[in-house]
């Protein structure tokens, strides 16, 4: 479980030392984790970081020390730091006689978009529902080129009210997320406000969407049954019920195919079917495709389902005999 807090915004007026400005803004994302949101779009960027030991610690004689690195020229309680383009660093205090005080991790919040992979276009994060149950799922994909961590996720209503859990995948790669105080029988009235915060290195990304129940969710798979001369066109078993208050659509496309495996996506027949009619006509050597979507709102379509109705070999045979005959 990832817990769910903010940071609060610090600003600093412009200084100098020695032609370099101290940051203009930067944040706290966790305790003694230090956010810096400066702009370093350019190569060769410098800027100043205030790092402060701790206030107990005000008037002592201060030490402090890069992670890997030497002691700094800087002494005393409050110091600036260095920062050059994404190199952060993991800065600790000592006191006089060398015990540790406390330490501040200094991260940069780069403008680009690197840690996972997406286009501005398409999106880096997916996000959907398979019902009105109040659960929903976010996954992204990492870029294999950088070795990133999620460190904080935030997620919260337009409102401020309820509470929204979410707990991480196994394989690091999405979120599955609960909305305690959902109803599914009432009116959405506010959005879902979801903040997810990457690290690499001394990188920090940060990706937001907003969002309501009803923009993402996409039925599971359906299921079709065959019957005697019909095909049943079968609700998911993870759809809202009582189904005539969650009703659904039903995409149908009859298609020809000699492969076992036919891709329903790929075939384009000249005439698609809507219907809500849970019963559909069963023809021998025909492929028959549908997919669902929520009939009260233009929300994603489910994955294709597909069923194949074999031609009867015996009965052919048979017309081979009599025709020899």
């Amino acid at each position: 479980m990832i817990f769910l807090v903010f940071g609060v915004l610090f600003a600093v007026p412009y200084a100098t030392m020695e032609s370099i400005k101290v940051a203009e803004s930067y944040w706290t994302l966790k305790a003694n984790e230090l956010v810096v949101d400066e702009d370093i779009a350019k190569y060769g960027s410098k800027f100043l970081v205030p790092l402060v030991c701790g206030e107990a610690f005000e008037g002592q004689d201060i030490t402090w020390r890069r992670e890997g690195g030497d002691e700094l020229q800087q002494k005393g309680n409050r110091i600036l730091v260095m920062v050059e383009e994404r190199q952060g660093g993991n800065y600790s205090c000592y006191s006089r006689e060398g015990s540790y005080l406390n330490h501040t991790l200094v991260l940069v919040r780069w403008p680009y978009r690197k840690i996972i992979k997406g286009t501005p276009e398409k999106g880096y994060i997916y996000c959907s529902a398979k019902s009105y149950s109040g659960s929903f799922q976010c996954s992204w994909t990492w870029d294999e080129k950088r070795a990133g961590k999620v460190v904080l996720i935030k997620v919260t209503r337009s409102n401020q009210e309820g509470i929204i859990t979410c707990r991480m995948t196994s394989n690091g790669q999405g979120v599955t997320c609960q909305d305690q105080a959902y109803c599914p029988y009432a009116e959405e009235w506010d959005n879902i406000n979801f903040t997810v915060y990457f690290q690499s290195n001394y990188v920090i990304e940060t990706y937001h969407l907003q969002f309501q129940i009803s923009d993402i969710v996409r039925p599971d798979m359906v299921h079709i049954k065959k019957n005697t001369t019909t095909l049943e066109l079968q609700y998911p078993e993870t759809w809202s019920t009582p189904f005539s208050y969650f009703p659904l659509t039903f995409q149908v496309k009859e298609i020809r195919c000699r492969k076992k495996n036919c891709d329903c996506s790929k075939h384009r027949p000249r005439k698609v079917h809507l219907t809500q009619g849970r019963e559909w006509p069963l023809k021998e050597g025909v492929t028959v495709c549908v997919r669902a979507q929520d009939d009260l709102c233009n929300s994603s379509w489910s994955e294709w389902s597909r069923f194949r109705c074999m031609k009867n070999k015996k009965k052919n045979r048979r017309r081979g005999r009599q025709k020899e005959e």
